[in-house]
């Protein structure tokens, strides 16, 4: 990998003493050559060449007609510091390095800094193609980290860290905090913005650079860099501990650590979140997360303006056509703007919108009759599906919640033969239970024997008495509502009640003979 000048300096001694004449200290190398007069320039290879004083002032017409050829810089090794750049060719790009290191030391270990670079590089690559953690990454890189450094995600959980030296004598707080409880509380992260270690501000410098103290006699400088995707924050990364202001060569070897680190924050994962609104990192986190602890997740939840972690709610996921025309972030943006009491959020690949009906008169609705229209014009031209979940009481309860609004999608399409484009858990509970039931128990344990009497009899008649009592039993007993269900004369849906009742002896009246009898259809129908 190409490495910045100035970070090949800082990594030869982070207190190198040096002069620079013609050359830009950003400038990056591919690698280090031993300069020789007749060899020929590299084509496609940008190198540092190393050179000796007397090298320089043996062959200076030499190098300057081979730098107007191939623009070579050259490092000299000086080992006087009574010398100067000035001394040199004027138009020579050079760096002049003070150190008392012989010639071949200073080489071997500029050839073992491009080697370790560019291992770390290869390593931190393979470990993004992996997915693995980022406290991973971290690990991989520990041997550039000088200052310890900690990592969040938008919502502030800390996603990596590395320590300080043990042999400090100081403890750092903001440190032993943070680590300690695994994400920054709004009480720690008011603290770190009010002491200007962090900022939210996307507006901020990037990095930001801060100076604070522990004690009155330990003081050090700080640095916070901000992670995108899609033009959203999505994570932070504060360095800790830095004794001298870094925007000595260190700044430039932490913008390289930073720029790959920036890569993980652009998997998909980060660059799906439709917005910055900070609501949707926390509700992301949770939805994937629901192992957080109660108390982390009261604390993330605080983050959130006018939302509280117990309350009444319903979750809906939608799904739809066009994804590509119609993306995630429009459609969250709109319902966001169009219908305030609506939280929509991505989270694998997926679109999910949290209602909250604590102060709403009735807790189980997702939409009224307005904002049903407002919603489909959101979607015109395209196709959708919505599951909508039962309410829920505590946020703790979302990844619960989604896997209901996923199941009255697929039951929903499944039991009715009509399309529709909202369907409700509460809707399919009944035959999701069954579901469930029949994976532990005998079928034979709570089949109604009523309904095998009925089913002969409509054997033996060609008649659909079973068909027609179940509906009765699905709408409360009611006949007028069957009879609308069904689309069926009310006297020919009572006549037929009555017929099934004389058949079976049994009225019906208690729930759970009810309840055998549907359960029985249902699993005669394999529904």
């Amino acid at each position: 990998m190409q490495i910045p000048l100035n970070v090949l300096l800082y990594s030869l001694s982070a207190n190198s003493i040096f002069e620079v004449q013609k050359t830009n200290l950003s400038d990056t190398f591919d690698g280090i050559k031993l300069f020789d007069i007749n060899e020929p320039s590299y084509s496609g290879k940008n190198y540092l060449y190393l050179v000796t004083t007397q090298m320089l002032k043996s062959y200076s017409s030499h190098f300057l007609c081979d730098q107007i050829l191939s623009s070579r810089v050259f490092l000299c090794i000086c080992a006087d510091d009574s010398l100067h750049a000035i001394d040199f060719n004027a138009d020579l790009s050079m760096v002049l390095l003070y150190t008392k290191e012989c010639f071949p030391v200073i080489f071997n270990q500029i050839l073992t800094i491009f080697h370790d670079f560019d291992k770390w590089d290869k390593s931190f690559h393979l470990a993004l193609l992996r997915r693995d953690s980022l406290q991973d990454l971290l690990d991989i890189s520990k041997d550039l980290l000088v200052h310890p450094m900690i990592v969040f995600d938008r919502n502030y959980s800390i996603l990596g860290y590395t320590r300080a030296d043990t042999d400090q004598d100081v403890p750092d707080p903001f440190m032993e905090e943070l680590v300690g409880t695994g994400y920054a509380t709004p009480e720690a992260m008011s603290k770190l913005q009010a002491d200007g270690l962090i900022s939210a501000s996307e507006d901020a410098a990037n990095p930001l650079i801060n100076y604070y103290c522990l004690t009155d006699h330990n003081c050090y400088y700080s640095m916070m860099y901000r992670f995108t995707s899609n033009h959203n924050t999505v994570g932070y990364a504060l360095v800790l501990r830095c004794s001298t202001h870094p925007r000595t060569n260190y700044l430039y070897l932490m913008n390289m650590v930073y720029e790959n680190l920036q890569l993980y924050f652009q998997q998909e994962r980060f660059s799906t979140r439709s917005s910055s609104e900070i609501y949707e990192a926390v509700l992301t986190d949770i939805l994937e997360h629901p192992e957080i602890p109660r108390q982390q997740l009261m604390d993330q939840v605080r983050y959130i303006p006018n939302l509280s972690p117990e309350g009444k709610f319903v979750l809906a996921k939608v799904t739809y056509t066009g994804t590509t025309e119609l993306p995630h972030s429009f459609v969250s943006w709109n319902l966001r703007n169009s219908i305030p009491g609506l939280k929509p959020f991505s989270s694998q690949n997926s679109l999910y919108i949290l209602r909250d009906n604590t102060n709403v008169e009735d807790c189980t609705q997702f939409l009224n009759e307005d904002e049903e229209k407002i919603f489909l014009e959101n979607f015109r031209n395209h196709t959708f599906t919505c599951g909508v979940s039962q309410t829920f009481f505590s946020l703790s309860d979302l990844s619960m919640a989604a896997q209901q609004c996923a199941h009255a999608i697929r039951l929903g399409a499944k039991i009715f033969p009509e399309v529709r484009n909202f369907y409700h858990f509460s809707d399919v509970t009944l035959y999701y239970t069954w579901e469930e039931l029949k994976k532990t128990v005998p079928v034979e344990m709570v089949i109604s024997p009523y309904y095998m009497v009925l089913k002969e009899h409509d054997e033996e008649h060609n008649s659909d008495l079973c068909e027609i009592f179940t509906q009765f039993l699905l709408n409360g007993r009611n006949v007028n509502q069957t009879s609308s269900k069904i689309f069926m004369h009310r006297n020919t849906v009572l006549n037929k009640v009555k017929k099934a009742v004389s058949v079976m002896h049994c009225e019906f009246e208690e729930y759970h003979a009810q309840l055998a009898f549907v359960l029985a259809y249902m699993n005669d129908h394999e529904i």
